[in-house]
């Protein structure tokens, strides 16, 4: 997958860009959007889970 990957260098050798198919560039950026999508979820299912443990805490205040 890999194997068509440019690297740009300065003049000390270390790496300062990467050239890539357009593919593999259109892979990645799609795979990151779905795991962006995937934790927006499971950042909301915590949130919720935070505020259904609070309401339970006051509704058990409020029965005592």
């Amino acid at each position: 997958m890999l194997g068509n990957v440019k690297y740009v260098t300065d003049e000390k050798g270390k790496r300062q860009e990467v050239i890539l198919p357009f593919q593999i560039w259109k892979d990645v950026t799609d795979e990151l959007e779905a795991l962006r999508e995937k934790h927006q979820i499971l950042t909301g299912l915590q949130q919720s889970c935070r505020d259904v443990k609070r309401q339970k805490k006051v509704k058990s205040k409020s029965n005592r």
